[in-house]
C-alpha cells in the first residue's frame, strides 16, 4: 500500500492576484527586525505592489506560500540592505551585501506553518544567493515555533536581546553635570569601533557590526561619548526614523555610575525636539543596564533572538572581475529570509507601538 505524500508547500513571488493575501494577513504579521520596524513603520502591501512593479529590482523582495490545496497561505518580506558607511560596491561587494527578515505572517503556532515559514526561508535565501547576497539576519522571538523554522532553514542563533520602548519622558529637573560627556564627532568613530571590540562578546562582535540594521537603513549617528583620560567609557547613540527614534547604549562596566546621568542628558536633548516614542535594542550582555533603563521609563517590549544565515555561491570569475557578482549565481545550499510589515501608515499615532508589548520593564530580578 502506497502512503500518501502530504501536500507540497508553493512558494512564489508576490503578484497582483495575492493582494487579497496581504490584506487579510498583514494584522498578524510578526516583526523579524523589531526596532527596524518600530522606528521607520512599514506598509506591508505598499512595499508588496512596489516590489511587483519594479520588477525585482526593487530593495524589497515578497513571497507568498499557498498549500497545493489553497488551505494556508503565509507571506513574506525580505529586505536587501545598503551598504554601511565606509564600505565600497567594488569587485568584491558581494561579501558585504546583507539582507533581512523584516516580517513574517501569520506566526508559526502550528507545525504547518512553522513548516511553511522553513519553506519561505529557504526561498528568500535562494533569492538572496542570486542578488549577490551572503548573509542574512532575523530577530525571532525567544520562544515559539519561529527558532524552530529558522533553523530548520540554516539560521543560526548567535545572541540574546530585549526590545525597550520609553512610554514617558523622564523627569530629570536639571540634568547633573557628568565629567567628560560631550557630543559625538565624525573622529570619535575609531574610538567607538575600540568600545564595541572590548565591550561585545568575541563571537558576537563582527555579527553585530554587519547586522545592525538601524545603522544600515539610517544616517550618520547623533549621540554622546564619555571620555576621560583620553579612553572612551561609553557610547549613546541615536538614530531617526518615519515614525520614532532608535536608540543604542554602549558602556564598559566601570562607567556604570555615569549611565543614568549620561541616558538623561541624551533624552532630554533628543525630545527637546520632537516628541516621539524611543525603542532601544540591548544585548544581554549589557543587561545589567535593565533597571537603569526601568527607572528612566522604558518598558520591555520584546526577547528575541539575533540569528544569521550563511549563503554560499560558487564563483565562476575571478575575483578581480568586475562582472563577478553577476555571475556567482550557483547555490551550494538553499536557504531563505522574509520581511513583512506592519499595517502602520504615517498617518497613524505614533505613540502606539508597532509591536506586540508587555505592559511591564525587565531588569535583572525578573
Amino acid at each position: 500500500m502506497l502512503e500518501t505524500q502530504k501536500p507540497k508547500t508553493m512558494v512564489r513571488p508576490f503578484e497582483i492576484r495575492d493582494v487579497s493575501v496581504i490584506q487579510r494577513l498583514a494584522p498578524l504579521a510578526h516583526p523579524l527586525a523589531c526596532e527596524l520596524v518600530a522606528v521607520d513603520g512599514v506598509n506591508p502591501l505598499r512595499e508588496a505592489v512596489r516590489a511587483y512593479l519594479s520588477g525585482g529590482r526593487d530593495h524589497a523582495v515578497v513571497l507568498v506560500a499557498r498549500s497545493a490545496h489553497h488551505d494556508l497561505e503565509a507571506f513574506g518580506m525580505m529586505y536587501v540592505l545598503p551598504l554601511l558607511n565606509g564600505e565600497e560596491d567594488g569587485h568584491d561587494g558581494a561579501a558585504h551585501r546583507r539582507a533581512a527578515l523584516v516580517l513574517m505572517s501569520p506566526r508559526a503556532q502550528s507545525d504547518a506553518l512553522v513548516e511553511t515559514w522553513m519553506h519561505l526561508a529557504q526561498e528568500f535565501a535562494a533569492e538572496a544567493t542570486r542578488r549577490g547576497v551572503h548573509h542574512i539576519v532575523a530577530e525571532v522571538p525567544e520562544m515559539g515555533g519561529e527558532v524552530e523554522a529558522l533553523q530548520a532553514a540554516g539560521f543560526v542563533p548567535l545572541i540574546q536581546q530585549d526590545v525597550l520602548k520609553l512610554t514617558a519622558s523622564p523627569s530629570v529637573g536639571v540634568l547633573p553635570s557628568v565629567s567628560g560627556l560631550r557630543e559625538q564627532t565624525k573622529d570619535d568613530e575609531p574610538l567607538i569601533k575600540a568600545l564595541h571590540l572590548r565591550v561585545a562578546p568575541k563571537m558576537t562582535y563582527q555579527a553585530e557590526v554587519s547586522f545592525d540594521l538601524l545603522r544600515a537603513t539610517h544616517g550618520t549617528d547623533r549621540g554622546l561619548v564619555l571620555v576621560r583620560d583620553g579612553e572612551l567609557l561609553a557610547h549613546v547613540s541615536i538614530r531617526q526614523g518615519r515614525r520614532s527614534y532608535g536608540m543604542r547604549v554602549l558602556f564598559r562596566p566601570e562607567a556604570g555610575n555615569a549611565a543614568q546621568p549620561m541616558l538623561c542628558h541624551a533624552l532630554a536633548r533628543l525630545l527637546a525636539r520632537a516628541r516621539r516614542p524611543v525603542y532601544l535594542t540591548l544585548r544581554h550582555y549589557q543587561s545589567w543596564l535593565l533597571p537603569v533603563l526601568d527607572e528612566l521609563g522604558f518598558i520591555h517590549l520584546s526577547s528575541t533572538v539575533l540569528m544569521v544565515r550563511h549563503t554560499a555561491a560558487r564563483v565562476q570569475q575571478p575575483v578581480w572581475s568586475s562582472t563577478v557578482a553577476e555571475h556567482a549565481a550557483i547555490q551550494t545550499t538553499t536557504s531563505a529570509s522574509i520581511h513583512l510589515e506592519s499595517c502602520a501608515s504615517p498617518s497613524e499615532d505614533t505613540n502606539d507601538a508597532p509591536l506586540g508589548a508587555h505592559d511591564y520593564a525587565r531588569t535583572a530580578n525578573h
